[in-house]
Order: C-alpha cells, then structure tokens, then sequence
C-alpha cells in the first residue's frame, strides 16, 4: 500500500475548502473510501486509521455491509418520527439489547445524535432530578481539571480543556476544579498506593467548598481520552468516588462517549471498578460512525423518582430516538456481540500496549504509555529521567500527527496543559489485528524519528 503524498503536495493538487469552521492548514487529504482499519484517498494513498476517527468512532470497521443495508431497509420503512409523541420498534429494540450489557441496576436509555447532546441531558437531568425531590438549590456540577466532555454549553463548561473553553469562557456556568488521576504527574506529588488515592477524596474537598447543599453531580470519565490521553484512576478509585457521592447525594456520571461498548475491552469501562454510576453516556463507537447516535442510560431510582412524582424529564432534541440511527446501533452491537469484539479489544489491547512500551524504549521522545484495551494514550517528554516537557513553540504533537499521515497513519491529538503539551491518542477499531498494529508501530516509530530529526533531538 501507498504512502500518503508530502504536505506540499497537496497543497498544489487541492482546491481551496469551502468548509467552514476547522483549521484545514496544511491541507486535509480527500478521503473517498474505506474498508475495515484502513482509508483511501482520492489519489489512492492508504492510511490505516489509527485513531478510528475522532477518537473511537469507529468500533466495528469501515465499510461494513451488514449495516448500511439495515439503516437502508429502515429509511425506507420508517425514516422518521417525533419522539415526543410516538415511538418506534428499532429504538425499543437497541434500548434492551444496550441495557442487557450495562451495569446492574442501569435500566433506562435516551438516544441523540451526539456525545455533546448526551452529556448536556445528563447535566440536564441531574439538575432536574434535585428539583423533583425538593433540592433545587442543588446546581452546581463537578468535574475534573483534565477532562473533556463536550462542546455545548453545559458540556463544555465541565470540561478540563483550556484550548476549546478559550473564548467561551466569560459565559460558561462552572470551572473544573477536581485533581485529575494523573499517576505519571500526580497532583499531589505522590505515587499509587502511597498517595491513599488523594485523587479521589479531592472530590470531597470539591463538594465541601462549593456546600453539599449546593452540588447535583459529578462528571467523570472512566478514562481519559482528549483531555488527558489514555490517564486511568487506580484500582479503588471509583468506589471511593461512588461512596463520597452516596454521602452527600451527589449523583455521579460516567461519561463513556468514548469508552463505552468494548473501547476498553469491557462492555463499559466502570466495569473495571466496583462501582455503578447514576448516569453512563455513551456515543462514537455505538453506532460505528455509521450514523449519528449517542445514549444516555438512567439507573432504576432516577427513572422511578420521576414516575413517583409524575413529572416529564423537560428536554428535548429534532433527531432524538432517530429510526435509521438506532438500526445502524443495532446493527454494530450484533456485529460486535456475534464477532466477541469486547474481549478481542481487550486482547489486541494487551498487545498494542505492549508494543507501545517497546516503541517507547527506543524512541525517547515517548515519556508515558498508558490507557486500557483499545484506548491508548502516549505522552511526548524533552526527557524521560526528569519528565520535562517538550517547549511547546516547537509544536512536537502537530509535527508527530503530520509525519505520521505523510506515512499512512492517522492518529488524534491530545490537549496541553499542566505542564505537559504534547500527548496523542492510539485508539484503532475493535477490528484491528495484530499484524495491523504491527504495522502502526512501524509506521509511528518511522515519524517519530522523524520528528526527532526535525527538532534536533537524538534518535
């Protein structure tokens, strides 16, 4: 397979984009086909797509059949209808066979077009839910200080992301304000276990200073993906953020947009603690990238303290529950059930990890390696003995992405912050085989030494 043509290239062969909104310099190849982990552009260079879209989208591969026939037959049976007042077979369906999988006690599920839509519902949710029991003073959500979570209002405003909060900032209603779970540059100067998981009694700290009176949730996800990649709490983490939120009825939701169906190589990254959330949002790899879809799934007491007291959750969107949507859902979680893609994440997972580590031996820009399953983070160092970040006028995480494309490997880019400004996911599709991650590895470590030479470091 070909490699992808020099930025130079592209820039003579391309026309100018009509697309408004994105950074498009250098310019983006156009792809126009693609098939299981790889892509294909309009002058037939393959790229194998590493970061399975904007991170995680794509969980069961490119150009699967099975699929677009069943968002076909249902456009053509049934391509539309409002949610708010009539229902339709293929959402109760997807519902059951989501909830089948999920956490005990998790036994409700809403359906939108996107993350951003679904963590904005849960916000909206968990305020409400407070009303209903007669706390309405209860309107404050915490989240972490490395965190991303979305670019809506509410979304955006509990995400730890400095670069998209930017000029929304003056109109945003909270600031992270809890300590990441950042083993390699802990918070508290401290290491696992000796830190007694400090991370996680912040939270208290947290909800202390604001007035338990006063906070609705807390918003987390299992494992960081943009705001921090592949940063993974501790064993006991979240069982003791479950019990700190249980103290001061505080609901807690898991944002697994990215995490959830198979990523990390269970069916819902909380699965790998002993802990049940309020609220589990997911999105990306529901649906495949085949169509947009997002879920938020509601524990039993939150769907019963709303039947008790007879009031509608009060939200709403055009596309929610969107027919052809849910039969692309479907579609993807058979194919992910039938083909035991859960439990080859978390195999191939093992082994991409592994590789990584070795990459990170021999190449010393890569500080850490980190992540669960199919969500793998790497973090870029000027040293590896002192952890010194890279200066960030050298811009070492665009140099690495570009290199990488130049040689056929797409990859997605991670936010700076703490002191560290160069970080960058690998997370390819469910489908990925190990022969595949072979030749990610091959290709990362080509444009790593790349960079290297480009910035004069030693190879």
């Amino acid at each position: 397979m070909s490699a992808t043509p020099p930025a130079a290239a592209l820039a003579s062969a391309a026309p100018p984009s009509a697309i408004f909104g994105r950074d498009q310099a250098p310019p983006r190849p156009t792809i126009v086909r693609g098939d299981g982990v790889w892509l294909w552009d309009d002058a037939d260079n393959a790229y194998i797509d590493a970061s399975s879209g904007a991170v995680a989208v794509i969980s069961v591969g490119h150009g699967r059949q099975e699929v677009a026939a069943a968002m076909a037959a249902q456009a053509q049976t049934l391509s539309y209808v409002v949610n708010a007042q009539v229902g339709h077979a293929v959402g109760e369906e997807l519902a059951h066979a989501l909830l089948a999988h999920a956490p005990q006690g998790i036994e409700r599920a809403l359906f939108f077009t996107g993350g951003s839509e679904a963590n904005e519902a849960a916000i909206k949710l968990a305020l409400q839910y407070h009303v209903v029991r007669g706390e309405p003073s209860r309107q404050v959500i915490l989240s972490r200080r490395r965190s991303y979570h979305g670019m809506t209002i509410a979304a955006l405003s509990v995400s730890g992301h400095p670069a998209r909060r930017g000029p929304f900032e003056p109109v945003l209603p909270w600031t992270p304000d809890v300590a990441p779970c950042n083993c390699y540059r802990c918070p508290f100067n401290s290491s696992f276990p000796q830190c007694g998981i400090a991370c996680a009694d912040d939270l208290e700290r947290a909800i202390l200073a604001a007035g338990p009176q006063n906070v609705a949730a807390f918003i987390a996800e299992p494992i960081v993906a943009a705001g921090g990649p592949g940063m993974t709490p501790p064993p006991g983490y979240f069982e003791r953020i479950r019990a700190i939120c249980d103290r001061y009825g505080v609901l807690w939701i898991a944002d697994e947009v990215v995490t959830g169906v198979g990523r990390s190589g269970s069916w819902f990254a909380v699965e790998h603690w002993d802990a049940v959330p309020d609220l589990l949002t997911l999105a990306k790899g529901l649906s495949g990238g085949y169509a947009p879809l997002a879920a938020l799934l509601v524990h039993r007491h939150i769907a019963d303290t709303f039947a008790a007291s007879g009031q509608p959750f009060i939200h709403g969107h055009t596309y929610m529950e969107h027919p052809v949507s849910c039969a692309a859902g479907m579609a993807v979680l058979q194919i992910i059930e039938r083909e035991d893609l859960v439990n080859r994440a978390a195999d191939s997972g093992e082994y991409l990890v592994a590789r990584l580590q070795d990459l990170a031996s021999r190449q010393p820009l890569i500080g850490d390696v980190r992540g669960m399953g199919l969500l793998v983070g790497l973090e870029l160092v000027a040293d590896r003995t002192t952890r010194a970040p890279l200066p960030a006028a050298l811009g070492v995480t665009q140099r690495l992405l570009e290199a990488a494309r130049v040689r056929g490997l797409l990859l997605y880019p991670g936010q700076s912050g703490e002191g560290t400004s160069d970080q960058l996911l690998v997370t390819p599709p469910l489908i990925v085989t190990r022969e595949e991650i072979d030749t990610i590895i091959a290709r990362l470590d080509a444009a790593l030494q790349d960079v290297a030479q480009q910035i004069a470091l030693p190879t």
